[in-house]
């Protein structure tokens, strides 16, 4: 009491309750977004009508453009952020899954084209190589060209661990 009326004489006045923190998330009407016209360029499409030739007959699928965040579990949580950095926006082309095995991921395919040559796609592909090294997972490169379905077959079988 004898604060509230040292207060009231000098002018102070009491501050104001600190604002409820509100756990409501707006979410907007509408993005400013449309659907990309083509998924793949001409050359992964070409690829992959024959990388799903090459491999019909076998228990092997093909997921086309897949997240790395989406196929690496980061094993160490004291560099959980680090690691989620480098992995961020990136993707492997083609990610091939054993259906016969609970859909194990057992080889990434990387086509490189020309912009493969810049500075900055060479360190996005270094980062690449190191993570599916460093999770025992084989990765593929091949140049963007066209192929027929026995020499995706046959580049498949070459760089597959045996069984």
């Amino acid at each position: 009491m004898a604060l509230g009326c040292l207060a009231a004489l000098f002018g102070v006045k009491e501050a104001p309750p600190p604002p409820t923190p509100t756990t409501e998330r707006t979410v907007p009407d509408t993005l400013p977004i449309e659907v990309k016209r083509y998924f793949f360029s001409r050359d992964e499409n070409a690829f992959y009508t024959a990388l799903l030739e090459g491999t019909q007959g076998t228990t092997y699928r093909v997921f086309p453009n897949v997240r790395l965040n989406d196929l690496f579990r980061i094993t160490e949580v004291g560099s959980k952020a680090a690691t989620l950095g480098r992995l961020r926006d990136k993707h492997v082309d083609f990610l091939l899954v054993d259906a016969a095995q609970d859909f194990r991921p057992v080889l990434g395919i990387e086509l490189d084209g020309r912009s493969h040559a810049s500075e900055r796609q060479q360190h996005r592909d270094a980062v690449k190589d190191v993570a599916f090294r460093s999770a025992g997972l084989p990765l593929l490169r091949l140049p963007s060209r066209a192929y027929l379905p026995a020499e995706i077959r046959a580049e498949v079988t070459r760089a597959l661990p045996r069984r």
